[in-house]
């Protein structure tokens, strides 16, 4: 049962939460123990008292993963108290150096996870070793490349409005060979997922070539969702996409008109629209009835600007159309 006092239990619960260091040093032993990633990217290992699990996050789109309580995510965490269904959406991109870079994000949840000094996020982006938690349960990141450091490093913390591998890449001749030296540890702290709900829908009118699509200041791309009898959209900046916009039933994903579209088996967070590097993707986000597109079920679509169509939850479901103003 769920305690009222959520709080409370969440300040008892980093008690008994490993020390990040001790997380770190075990999900350590054990990756010496392995063969280290063929592929550019992050190893993750997730802990309570023991070592529970661990999966590679490739840094390629489709290689991201979902930790939740859900049965759907690719790592379960059992803890009803403080993990929700989907909790956060893990993602590695390889940067022009060569090295894997960290994305970690929050889907609405009520706690957001905590960082190894303690202090609550929404969104992150990192280089080198991380360690955050959830409830009680510690995950521990692992870099691909570079050499990891004994002890746990203290990485170098800042604020910034966009992750660096989210900017439009600079033009270079070749990438430069990765370093045999310890993996540099940094945190960027971003501002969290656009709350979709405050971006007021309305039933869009279908563009003619006599009348194509009117277009504001700020209003960059369009999401359609529609199903038999029912039809909304909503416009978005470039800014909201570099950010990140959560689709579900959630009640910080949906304003009332798109609520109406959004029943059923459709879940809380469904899906991730986001921008890196001028490019739109869509991210199921380990969703129980899926996302489909020309009759196969995907977790990850580039989003092409002149418009994508996707089934949430199969062709019985809600049809999402989207294309750049």
């Amino acid at each position: 049962m769920v305690p009222v006092d959520l709080a409370a239990w969440r300040a008892k619960a980093s008690l008994r939460a490993l020390p990040a260091k001790q997380a770190y040093a075990m999900a350590l032993d054990a990756d010496r123990a392995r063969d280290r990633q063929s592929v550019v990217g992050y190893r993750l290992y997730w802990l309570s008292d023991v070592l529970l699990g661990t999966i590679d996050v490739p840094a390629e789109p489709s290689g991201y993963a979902v930790i939740g309580r859900h049965g759907s995510c690719d790592v379960v965490l059992d803890d009803e108290r403080a993990v929700s269904l989907r909790h956060v959406l893990v993602r590695a991109a390889s940067l022009d150096d060569g090295f894997p870079h960290l994305s970690v994000m929050d889907l609405h949840t009520s706690a957001g996870f905590e960082l190894s000094d303690t202090s609550r996020q929404r969104s992150i982006a990192a280089t080198g070793a991380v360690v955050f938690r959830i409830g009680t349960h510690s995950i521990v990141a692992l870099p691909s490349t570079g050499k990891l450091d004994d002890a746990l490093p203290v990485p170098v913390v800042e604020a910034g409005e966009l992750a660096p591998h989210r900017l439009a890449p600079v033009r270079v001749k070749e990438a430069a060979a990765p370093s045999k030296g310890p993996s540099p540890s940094r945190i960027t702290l971003l501002p969290e997922s656009v709350d979709f709900a405050r971006r007021r829908s309305v039933v869009p009118v279908a563009p003619t070539p006599a009348a194509p699509a009117a277009r504001t200041e700020g209003e960059d791309y369009e999401v359609i969702l529609e199903k038999p009898g029912r039809r909304a959209g909503v416009r978005l900046s470039a800014a909201d996409l570099d950010h990140g916009v959560l689709i579900g039933r959630s009640e910080k994903c949906v304003d009332e008109s798109l609520l109406a579209l959004l029943g059923g088996t459709i879940s809380r967070v469904h899906v991730l629209l986001i921008r890196e590097k001028g490019c739109c993707h869509l991210y199921d986000v380990a969703s129980l009835v899926g996302t489909f597109t020309e009759g196969s079920r995907v977790r990850c679509l580039p989003l092409s600007d002149e418009g994508t169509s996707v089934h949430l939850a199969g062709c019985g479901g809600v049809t999402l159309q989207w294309r750049a103003l």
